[in-house]
């Protein structure tokens, strides 16, 4: 189909032509005009929120699905062989005394423990679950965070849900405990590229004053996920039943890649402007705006041919050249740094927290509700903060870090009844500021880097997740240190966050171009700009200083 040379807008009847700025001649510019003109905040956004939001509930119940598969049952009996006849009775959980011949399990079939025999010498093995799982998350963070930089959110999103998906039709038919354990590596692999892909592709299209709402949706859908295992698992308590539901509940997620159009943002990054146009015009017609006119191309640009694309973009998808923008230049270093180091806190804190709920006094079918439960709110209220200008998105990751990493850290000497209430009231806190890190995180690096960069921090988080089950286990012989291990580190990123400039109401940056050049005192290139202006106050006050204590001239010759 040819392009149109011009778009009327106004009422039926109106005339005037609405053409492309001629100073719009960069590709991911006209995007953001464009996107305004063909409605950033309408129908094609709602749309888009409500489907890239099932992703998220998939990825909340293939994360804590461990909790009701892996644990191993404690109802075990005791078979002594006596005149012909057995003695049953209970098995203490720690008792390692008799042989495998002398007990057998209660319901074997309701726990991956018992189906395999996980007890005694090998019940290491069961928390070793977790952090496999995470192992993979770890892994598909960055590796389907970079593949969604060189071919697309679209494509990455298909081998995601087929990544989980597979992974989860393993450990239904897994005959052996290696092989449940390969089959959660790789659900971990396609769940770390599936939440990140379906946020980046859901925040490309929405302006920065609707970006926000993704902190309520995306960890909404999170939670709802595993709010959705307790019922599920108390349903269905074989654990191969409860698997076979969670993989049928994952099948309407592939067909979010046949509905859903690919980013326009990425596709201005490979230079197709053609495709941009259209997809542009679509959410314009979508929204019942008029479509927007063509982009402008310039002389001597061409767009990316099929070789370049698999190759990757000069600019934008070099590797070297990424990895020199995030690790290394000023103008990003100390926000990848911070945000990685806020990620690992806040997965450690959050996680462990979560594994830590069996121990809050009730059952695991109702701890597990009540610690997602008390999420909502958190998230109600996140949405709220992000868009409020005395707090915005570096205040609410700050004060959520600070809140949540305070109460772990109180916890640990709380007495009785104090413990459970601190303990959910850090789960909230840590909540809320997972959920607005991810919008941050969108917001504070530019689209050439962003699925890079959200990879590489999120790759963080999953090594928060991993320790956090390893740390968890301490509280068997110490129920203070894991506790401490999970505040402090929350405690320290909100000093690192307070750091970082603030997003709200800003244009997603397209390149690290758009990013000016640090100043030494710039608060916004790194450091707490409290302490920055108190720098600076206490550097005049000590010229003034040395000017009033500085001594006379002497003159030579002169008398005293």
């Amino acid at each position: 189909t040819g392009e149109p040379k011009a778009f009327f807008i106004g009422d039926a009847g109106t005339t005037e032509i609405d053409a492309t700025p001629e100073s719009l001649t960069n590709l991911a510019e006209y995007v953001d005009w464009a996107l305004e003109k063909a409605g950033n905040s309408g129908r094609f956004q709602r749309r888009y929120i409500v489907i890239l939001t099932a992703p998220w509930i998939l990825c909340g119940a293939q994360t804590m699905a461990h909790v009701f598969t892996a644990l191993p049952t404690h109802r075990q009996r005791v078979c002594t062989h006596q005149a012909d006849h057995c003695n049953y009775g209970p098995l203490a959980d720690d008792d390692c005394t008799v042989l495998r011949s002398e007990y057998e399990f209660l319901d074997p079939a309701n726990s991956v423990a018992s189906d395999f025999d996980l007890v005694c010498e090998t019940s290491m093995f069961v928390p070793l679950l977790g952090t496999l799982f995470f192992l993979g998350f770890l892994f598909g963070c960055y590796v389907l965070g970079s593949y969604a930089d060189m071919r697309g959110r679209r494509a990455t999103y298909l081998w995601s849900v087929l990544l989980v998906q597979g992974g989860s039709f393993l450990a239904i038919i897994a005959p052996t405990y290696s092989a449940y354990a390969v089959a959660r590596v790789i659900t971990g692999f396609g769940v770390g590229g599936l939440g990140l892909v379906a946020y980046v592709w859901t925040a490309e299209v929405l302006g920065p004053k609707t970006r926000s709402t993704l902190v309520l949706t995306t960890n909404s859908g999170f939670a709802i996920g595993v709010m959705f295992l307790s019922p599920l698992s108390f349903v269905l308590p074989q654990w191969r039943h409860f698997s076979v539901a969670l993989f049928l509940a994952g099948l309407p997620c592939m067909a979010v890649y046949a509905i859903c159009m690919e980013s326009p943002k990425w596709l201005a990054s490979q230079q197709q402007h053609d495709q941009v146009h259209r997809t542009l015009c679509y959410i314009a017609k979508v929204n019942g705006k008029h479509p927007p006119p063509p982009p402008i191309k310039q002389t001597g640009v061409s767009a990316a041919s099929p070789n370049d694309r698999k190759g990757g973009q000069k600019a934008a998808d070099d590797v070297a050249n990424i990895f020199h923008q995030l690790f290394l230049d000023a103008r990003l270093s100390y926000r990848f740094y911070s945000m990685c180091f806020g990620w690992f806190a806040l997965s450690l804190g959050y996680y462990g927290l979560a594994m830590n709920a069996a121990n809050l006094g009730s059952n695991i079918y109702i701890s597990s509700a009540v610690a997602s439960l008390i999420e909502l709110p958190a998230y109600i209220i996140a949405i709220w903060a992000v868009d409020t200008p005395r707090i915005g998105r570096r205040g609410a990751t700050g004060s959520g870090l600070a809140f949540g990493g305070f109460c772990c850290v109180l916890s640990a000497v709380a007495p009785g009844w104090g413990v459970m209430v601190l303990a959910l009231t850090g789960k909230f806190a840590v909540a809320l500021a997972f959920a607005v890190i991810y919008l941050y995180a969108a917001e504070l690096f530019p689209t050439s880097v962003r699925s890079r960069s959200m990879g590489l921090q999120s790759l963080s988080a999953r090594i928060g997740g991993m320790g956090a089950s390893m740390i968890a286990d301490l509280g068997k012989t110490s129920q203070v240190l894991p506790l401490i291990i999970f505040g402090v580190p929350c405690l320290i990123a909100a000093v690192l966050v307070s750091g970082l400039p603030e997003t709200l109401g800003a244009p997603m940056l397209d390149t690290i171009d758009d990013l000016s050049a640090p100043g030494p005192r710039d608060a916004s290139s790194g450091g707490c700009p409290w302490l920055m202006r108190r720098y600076r106050q206490l550097d005049e006050e000590s010229r003034e200083l040395e000017v009033r204590n500085r001594p006379e001239p002497h003159v030579l010759g002169a008398s005293a």
